[in-house]
């Protein structure tokens, strides 16, 4: 059996038995009972899974790589710890509002290590990354500019976070779509 096989079957069960028991711990915590609430309880659990999957896979990628990943997992972890110690620790005191500025730092990190990152890579892969990313910002600006007239003739009203997801789902189709002009 190749080494690297090997590696990529003990990541998925890693990922796996850490997504098992997310999922048991934060069902038994949450006790969801909205939609949102399940979908929340069904992909929190994601998040780590993936970030154990992507651990145990660290030896065969490249320093630069390595580098990468090690810096997503403070500043993502840094995140999350803001965003508790904003929600949970001060829940009604009155300086509460300071605080929910607390997690921008480590968002401000993280935007600043993907853009090392894409700095870091080749030529052609930075290449194809930007025009996913120019393809996104464009699509979503123009989607949510469309949007404004169909909100006035009845759509319903409009989430700022709809923009995040439209935004990731219109990076993977401009990354395909680049992918496959210059590969």
């Amino acid at each position: 059996m190749n080494p690297n096989t090997k590696t990529y079957c003990w990541s998925t069960a890693a990922g796996l038995a850490t997504y098992l028991l997310g999922l048991i711990v934060v069902y038994y915590d949450m006790h969801p009972v909205t939609t949102k609430q399940i979908l929340g309880v069904i992909t929190f659990p994601l998040c780590l899974a993936a970030f154990v999957s992507a651990g145990i896979n660290l030896k065969l990628r490249r320093p630069a790589e390595r580098k990468y990943y090690w810096r997503m997992l403070a500043g993502m972890t840094a995140y999350a710890l803001g965003i508790m110690a904003a929600n949970d620790f001060f829940p009604d005191q009155h300086h509460k509002y300071w605080l929910a500025l607390l997690p921008i730092l480590p968002m401000i990190y993280v935007v600043v290590t993907i853009i090392r990152y894409i700095s870091e890579l080749d030529e052609m892969k930075r290449k194809i990354v930007t025009e996913a990313c120019a393809f996104s910002g464009l699509a979503t600006g123009f989607t949510c500019f469309t949007y404004l007239f169909l909100r006035d003739m009845g759509a319903p009203e409009f989430h700022a976070e709809w923009a995040f997801y439209m935004m990731d789902a219109y990076y993977f189709i401009g990354l395909f779509f680049s992918w496959r002009r210059y590969w």
